[in-house]
C-alpha cells in the first residue's frame, strides 16, 4: 500500500478514527495479601470502545472526560504513538490508513507537562530537536531555530535555562516561554 503524501511541508492533515477500540492485557500475575493469583491472560481491559472522531487542520479540538476515560490513549492513537495495528477499527490520515512510522516524523505530541532538558537553554533545546528532525546540517538547524525564536517571541529567553531549578533565568523562562519552547521542540512543522 502506498503512503499518503505526508512529506511535503504544506500538506494539511485530517486525522480520523472510525469505530476505534483499544484494550490492554493484564499482567500475568496479580499479588494479593496471601498469595499470587494467576490472571486469565485472555481477559483484556477495554480502554477505548467504539470511538469515532475527526481532527481537522486549523481547528481546536477538545478531548474531555473523567480520569481513566481514555483521553491520553486516544491522543496517542491519533499521534501514531500506539500503532493502528494494535487498534481495532480504523485510523486514517487524509482518508488513507495511517503509516505510523512516517506520520510520527511530521507530527508531534505535546504532553501536559513541559519535558525540557533542565540544563539546556531554550535555544539549545530547540537546536537539539531541530538536529534530530532536520536532514540539513548544523547551519540549517541554527538558521531555523533563530527564525523560530523570532516567530514565537522567545528571543529574550533564548539564553536562559529552560528547566526547573534555582537558575538566574528560571522565573523569566518558565511559564509561557517554556511552554512555547516545549511545543515548538515537539512539533516538527516548526522547523
Amino acid at each position: 500500500m502506498e503512503s499518503p503524501d505526508l512529506g511535503h511541508r504544506k500538506t494539511r492533515y485530517i486525522i480520523k478514527t472510525m469505530s476505534a477500540s483499544y484494550g490492554v492485557s493484564p499482567t500475568r500475575y496479580r499479588l494479593s495479601w496471601i498469595r499470587q493469583k494467576k490472571v486469565n491472560p485472555t481477559s483484556r481491559k477495554q480502554v477505548l470502545r467504539d470511538v469515532s472522531c475527526e481532527v481537522k487542520p486549523g481547528e481546536i479540538t477538545a478531548i474531555a472526560g473523567p480520569s481513566g476515560a481514555g483521553k491520553t490513549t486516544l491522543l496517542e492513537i491519533l499521534a501514531g504513538v500506539i500503532p493502528p495495528c494494535r487498534v481495532s477499527g480504523q485510523v486514517l490520515v487524509n482518508d488513507r490508513p495511517m503509516n505510523p512510522n512516517f506520520f510520527r516524523r511530521v507530527s508531534g505530541y505535546v504532553t501536559q507537562e513541559d519535558l525540557l532538558f533542565p540544563l539546556l537553554t531554550v535555544e539549545e533545546t530547540l537546536l537539539f530537536s531541530a538536529r534530530l528532525r532536520l536532514h540539513g546540517g548544523l547551519a540549517d538547524a541554527k538558521s531555523r531555530v533563530h527564525d523560530l525564536l523570532d516567530q514565537l517571541g522567545l528571543r529574550h529567553v533564548a539564553g536562559r535555562e529552560s528547566g526547573q531549578g534555582p537558575t538566574a533565568g528560571y522565573r523569566e523562562a518558565r511559564g509561557g516561554g517554556c511552554r512555547s519552547a516545549s511545543i515548538s521542540s515537539t512539533i516538527p512543522r516548526c522547523f
